[in-house]
């Protein structure tokens, strides 16, 4: 990442950070934590590394792991121990992704706080009953009705994309929204 960095100081360089759990994962027990792991890209140059979804989509992970988000975009930023200043160091845009789809996107960013995020969600949107492009459109209009306040339940009623994607994933509409069927009218 540094020597990519150095040779091309002025491209995105995305880190996926692929094989990390086997150093970073709580069950692992060796190694460092995910925290570490990301101060490590923002120091190397990395200009976007995958975050994970901090419990959110399919990989372990927990609410608390947003600190790691923090940590890689603001220039001051509390670690678990203490607080961390960049002295105006490039930041790191969070990468999410791994099982993230319309229905679990407002959850992730009502707990991170903002949507800052490069959001990679190829099964939430290739998952979809009507397509990938519908899949996309679903993601989109969850994003808006998050910045706006409105209910998902309530978006999905106007938008069929994103009421598309409650019968797309029916295990987590009904582990997230119950009585979804009842409120969109559908069929079980």
């Amino acid at each position: 990442m540094t020597l990519a960095r150095r040779t091309f100081p002025g491209q995105f360089l995305h880190y996926h950070r692929a094989g990390h759990g086997a150093v970073t994962s709580r069950q692992s027990k060796r190694g460092y934590s995910v925290l570490a792991h990301m101060k490590m890209a923002r120091l190397q140059g990395a200009s976007g590394i995958h975050t994970g979804t901090m419990g959110y989509g399919k990989m372990e992970g927990d609410r608390k792991e947003k600190m790691a988000a923090y940590m890689l975009e603001r220039d001051v930023a509390d670690g678990l121990y203490y607080r961390q200043p960049w002295w105006g160091m490039k930041a790191t845009t969070p990468i999410i992704s791994g099982g993230m789809n319309a229905l679990r996107l407002p959850g992730f960013f009502s707990n991170l706080g903002h949507t800052n995020v490069i959001q990679t969600s190829g099964g939430g949107a290739f998952g979809h009953k009507d397509g990938p492009v519908a899949g996309a459109h679903s993601l989109r209009l969850a994003h808006e009705a998050w910045l706006k306040g409105i209910d998902l339940l309530d978006y999905a009623r106007e938008h069929p994309e994103l009421k598309g994607a409650f019968e797309s994933f029916p295990a987590d509409a009904d582990g997230l929204y119950p009585g979804w069927r009842e409120k969109l009218k559908i069929a079980a």
